[in-house]
């Protein structure tokens, strides 16, 4: 492209001189000028173009030079008001336009314009063009950034320079800061009561670091409607805003409420730090109600002791205790010893401690035991009892497990049944593998509602103001367990309130993971054995006394003290063969007084027998541990505690 010669042409017609040297310097500066120059004529007609204009554009002289400079630009407004500008004198200053180029592109330029005029006309003008893309662009992608802020779902605000002035703000944000007038102020202008808060300091020290800040859950205080405190919380994010030179140009705050989520996660830890207080506090409830229902046990088995004992030593007599009298008081006597092994089942049941001792045995032993168990409220209350069991249908499980079972719904149904009514008792094999045992009665019934209820602990139905019905409310649910735990199920079936009520036990014949338990059945008649010298210790003097009495007639010398200070200052003297020591003696107890009289000489070879309340598997080993040989459970049975006495030391 050569423009030289019109160039040259250009400045004779301006009146400049060939001859001088100026000129020609002037004229090789415009035209290699890096910038766009153009001359243009009061008409609109383009004069001159130098070659960075033409090169911007594409053209070349011939095909720009000459034409009407509206040719070229895309937006005739802007071409009419330079146009209008320069005729009436004025100047332009970084005119934004939109140029064509040869090849249909657009090229955003910025014009910088005056006119020369004579004798007040407009000769014509001198144009600079100057390459705007980037800018355009760079304006473009703000504009974008800024609209995006603007639009964005969430508080968001724009702070730009050193002072942290406020570029945009959303409206999302304004509604969160409760602030429209917020363009053109600093954040400390416009939050004067953050000034200094940390929140203030975050954001100066991200638009320093150019590190951004994040909080999850940033709490501010506010005053609401009523000017009260009211205390919010938000996540707050800081985002540098860099230049193109890299360096910082503003702060992006984007701000979301989650007060609400965070008063929900306050709830939620608050219920579940009640949920922990609670199951402590229901596991020290539990652990009191065991330790009550172990002491209860305890107390209950102290005045049981010398009846049972007594009762022995009537018969041993024969002083008229085989009459109906004496029956009579033995029936209550065991079940009151029920009751109290019910009561102490109560704690192994929530624990899942229940042994069972397995056995085969015919199911007609089981439930003739069971039949007696619950013959006394039966008889009591005149009811009509029928029993069929399948001949010959043996099962392999605990027997004493499931004679209290079946006792334990012979009872109930006996006690919700008006005196007089209908029981029935049936056994019968169910498929090859298992058993069925059904109980029903013509009694009160049940409620659909409660009929999963009753094998709760504790829960009883209605009862009259006399309760005639009696229980603890925890005999369904030591059946529910035993039968559970041999593999079976039970249920409660009933059409409704006063129409009687049925429960079904399914058992497998055979309990599987359970190993067999060879029977131990005491002996009748105790074994005459050597006479033994018997130190008996318990601060239940009836207790103590009745026992006592029983051993003396099996042949023992015994010697009897109700506190184990007299019991220490006899040892020596009487030098005992077998002591049988209650754990629960004052001053010291039943452990300690054992430890005292292995420590002397007269008592090396002192075999040591615990008499305890307390009859769980703990209170077992623990005595075993202290050194005792056997731990017999109060009421003890008159015939045990003659055979523990005269059985021969064990050897080691």
């Amino acid at each position: 492209m050569n423009t030289d010669k019109p160039l040259l042409a250009g400045l004779v017609d301006s009146g400049a001189c060939l001859h001088d040297a100026s000129t020609f310097d002037l004229a090789d500066f415009v035209e290699n000028a890096v910038e766009g120059l153009h001359r243009v004529g009061p008409d609109g007609t383009i004069l001159w173009a130098n070659r960075a204009e033409l090169h911007m554009l594409g053209y070349e002289w011939d095909e720009y030079v000459g034409r009407h400079i509206a040719e070229f630009h895309d937006d005739p407004a802007t071409i009419d008001y330079i146009l209008a500008t320069l005729l009436s004198g004025g100047v332009l200053y970084d005119q934004p336009a939109r140029l064509r180029c040869k090849d249909g592109s657009i090229k955003h330029v910025l014009i910088h314009s005056n006119g020369h005029f004579e004798e007040g006309r407009l000769r014509h003008t001198r144009c600079f063009t100057r390459d705007a893309t980037e800018r355009h662009e760079r304006d473009v992608a703000l504009a974008q950034r800024d609209a995006m802020l603007l639009n964005a779902p969430v508080a968001t605000a724009l702070l730009m320079g050193p002072e942290l002035r406020f570029h945009l703000a959303n409206r999302r944000y304004c509604e969160l800061v409760d602030c429209a007038d917020l363009l053109g102020r600093t954040f400390d202008e416009a939050f004067p009561r953050l000034s200094g808060s940390g929140v203030t300091g975050e954001i100066k020290r991200v638009f320093a670091t150019g590190v951004p800040y994040h909080a999850e859950e940033l709490a501010l205080t506010r005053l609401d409607a009523d000017g009260q405190p009211h205390e919010r919380y938000f996540k707050f994010s800081l985002e540098p805003l860099a230049g193109a030179d890299g360096r910082p140009e503003g702060v992006i705050v984007v701000a979301v409420e989650v007060t609400e989520h965070v008063r929900s996660r306050q709830a939620i830890e608050r219920a579940h730090r009640e949920r922990e207080r609670l199951l402590v506090d229901l596991s020290a409830a539990s652990q009191a109600k065991d330790e009550f229902l172990a002491m209860l046990g305890h107390e209950l088995r102290n005045p049981l002791s010398p009846i049972v004992t007594a009762l022995q030593l009537m018969r041993m007599r024969g002083d008229g205790a085989h009459g109906r009298e004496g029956e009579i008081i033995q029936r209550q006597v065991d079940h009151l010893v029920r009751l109290v092994d019910d009561l102490l089942d109560v704690s192994r049941v929530t624990r899942g401690k229940i042994e069972l001792k397995v056995e085969r045995i015919a199911l007609a032993r089981v439930t003739a035991k069971a039949v007696e168990m619950a013959s006394l409220l039966v008889e009591q209350r005149r009811h009509q009892l029928q029993v069929e069991v399948e001949p010959g249908l043996e099962w392999e499980g605990d027997p004493v497990r499931l004679a209290q079972v079946v006792s334990n719904l012979l009872t109930n149904a006996a006690r919700y049944t008006e005196p007089g009514g209908q029981l029935w008792l049936r056994a019968r094999r169910d498929g090859p593998d298992a058993l069925e045992i059904s109980v029903r009665d013509t009694g009160i019934g049940l409620a659909p509602e409660v009929r999963e209820q009753v094998f709760e602990l504790f829960f009883q139905g209605k009862r009259g103001i006399d309760r005639a019905e009696g229980g603890l409310g925890i005999g369904l649910a030591l059946v529910k367990n035993i039968v559970e735990l041999h593999g079976g199920s039970v249920q409660a079936h009933s059409a409704g309130r006063g129409l009687g009520s049925e429960f079904v036990v399914r058992l497998p014949l055979r309990s599987a993971a359970l190993v067999l338990a060879p029977a131990e059945p005491l002996p009748a008649v105790v074994a005459a054995g050597a006479p033994q010298r018997v130190l008996l210790v318990d601060d239940n003097a009836d207790g103590a006394d009745t026992l006592g009495r029983l051993l003396r007639a099996h042949g023992h010398t015994v010697e009897v003290y109700y506190d184990p200070v007299s019991a220490l200052a006899a040892l020596e003297r009487f030098s005992p063969t077998v002591a049988l020591l209650d754990i629960g003696l004052p001053v010291l107890d039943g452990y300690q007084l054992a430890a005292r009289i292995r420590a002397r000489p007269s008592g090396q070879g002192c075999r040591l027998v615990a008499l305890s309340g307390y009859g769980q598997a703990a209170d077992h080993a623990r005595s075993q541990a202290a050194g005792f040989e056997r731990h017999l459970v109060k009421p003890v049975d008159p015939i045990d505690a003659a055979r523990v006495v005269a059985a021969a030391p064990p050897t080691d």
